[in-house]
């Protein structure tokens, strides 16, 4: 789809959402109704997870409490990857959401993501207190609960009813209907929205290579479903205030029960500017926040063929070329540092489940050129890199590097529906002291029918 003139495309009143200032008074009583918010989504969590799915760590009791704040929180591998590094940050992102809907900035609703964080692990469940469910929760919360809550605050000034905007952010739908607190009216912000229906084949191969050991495979059909958005104008941006733009892509592909594969790419500026800006070329540059997350392989909550999990800060480059009315091409690199990065080690050979955390660095490098006539051609290569944190697990010894690359052809045929095919491959490889090593790959093609606003 070609975006030529992208000022009528993309519209965003610059002042809604620069916080307020306002009185200590006031500041305290939203505090104290942020605070209690997010209390209140962890106790309707804790009931969940008691009356519902019925887990027997669900309610604390007075001897869990003392020993969170008598014994050192440790490092747990007892919750399966999808809910540490997804789970985790989406409850996250209520408790920031909690301070944003009070009127509190980006970075000062990261102090109600530590509250709530921290009192859910040592009030709300009966499990010791684990300080890898903190920085998982903390940072992967900042990335989703500010996307969620311009997405929400979008999508009720495009006019969508409030039941349904809840979904989109439940802290948000709570806050509005039990205060009565209208979100702003900030006009069309949206610079790119897909979704999209697939039907493809995939294969999937798990092994230990020092142990000639499969561990999971598959092949056949399967079906995903997923969106990709683009939040503002990625090619014109001059600003302090976080994420006026940010992209976020997300899929979950399925099949009749042997394999799903859930990936979450996602970038959001933290500041930025625009050196280049004219009637054929622009381009912006800045630092992001990156929360990417990615499980594909076998059905199951505990193991993923691949898992990784990144929160990073990257230096970032946007660029688009306009040859002529009818061809655009646009790059778009991010390079830096993942700070807290998450693995997943499965192995009946050892009958052991084990994350892996650590630091490293990851490159991400998207590409597409469109034509009005002959169609899209998109292109991405991920790489990460990750070196265990001393200490905080049995793999403290470990190295594991992830390469992921999509090809995708598309074209229009209307103004809104578009029909294309994508090819996917992702590799990990993982170097272990005193476990096997591992080698995992998933490749897919699959033929899609989206939907483009």
């Amino acid at each position: 789809m070609l975006l030529l003139n992208t000022n009528l495309i993309f519209s965003q009143d610059m002042a809604w959402d620069v916080p307020e200032s306002r009185s200590v008074g006031d500041t305290i009583i939203h505090g104290l109704i942020a605070s209690g918010e997010a209390l209140l989504s962890n106790g309707i969590v804790m009931m969940f997870n008691g009356f519902v799915m019925q887990s027997s760590w669900a309610f604390p009791t007075t001897k869990s409490i003392r020993g969170n704040f008598t014994i050192p929180w440790g490092w747990e591998d007892t919750d399966g990857f999808k809910v540490n590094n997804f789970g985790h940050p989406y409850q996250g992102s209520l408790y920031f959401n909690a301070g944003r809907v009070n009127g509190f900035g980006f970075y000062e609703s990261v102090f109600f993501s530590a509250f709530g964080s921290f009192t859910w692990e040592a009030f709300f469940e009966s499990n010791h207190a684990s300080i890898n469910d903190f920085f998982t929760t903390v940072p992967g919360s900042l990335a989703v609960g500010e996307m969620l809550y311009r997405l929400y605050i979008e999508a009720r000034s495009a006019g969508i009813p409030a039941p349904i905007a809840f979904f989109i952010n439940p802290m948000a739908g709570f806050h509005s209907l039990v205060t009565g607190w209208k979100p702003p009216s900030t006009g069309r912000n949206l610079f790119q929205f897909q979704t999209y229906l697939s039907g493809g084949y995939a294969q999937t191969y798990y092994s230990l290579p020092d142990n000639d050991h499969e561990i999971f495979s598959f092949k056949g059909p399967y079906t995903e479903v997923g969106f990709n958005t683009v939040y503002g104008n990625p090619f014109e941006q001059d600003t302090k205030i976080p994420y006026r733009h940010f992209e976020l892509a997300m899929s979950f592909g399925f099949d009749l029960g042997n394999y799903m594969g859930i990936r979450v790419i996602s970038d959001g500026y933290l500041f930025s500017f625009s050196p280049i800006y004219t009637d054929t070329n622009s381009m912006s540059m800045g630092l992001t926040f990156n929360f990417d997350f990615v499980s594909m392989g076998e059905f199951s909550i505990y193991n993923g063929t691949i898992d990784q999990s990144s929160s990073a800060l990257n230096w970032t480059l946007k660029y688009q070329r306009i040859f002529s009315q009818n061809t655009v091409m646009q790059i778009k690199y991010h390079a830096g540092f993942t700070f807290f990065g998450v693995s997943n080690y499965y192995s009946p050979y050892k009958g052991i489940d084990l994350r892996n955390y650590g630091y490293g660095l990851n490159s991400k490098l998207f590409f597409n050129l469109d034509n009005r006539k002959l169609g899209r051609l998109d292109a991405a290569l991920l790489g990460y890199v990750l070196l265990s944190y001393p200490g905080t697990s049995a793999l403290s010894g470990g190295t594991v590097y992830w390469l992921f690359s999509d090809i995708t052809y598309s074209r229009f045929v209307s103004d809104h529906i578009s029909l294309g095919i994508t090819n996917s491959y992702a590799m990990e490889w993982g170097l272990f002291d005193g476990f096997p090593n591992t080698w995992k790959w998933h490749n897919a093609v699959k033929l899609f029918v989206a939907w483009n606003l």
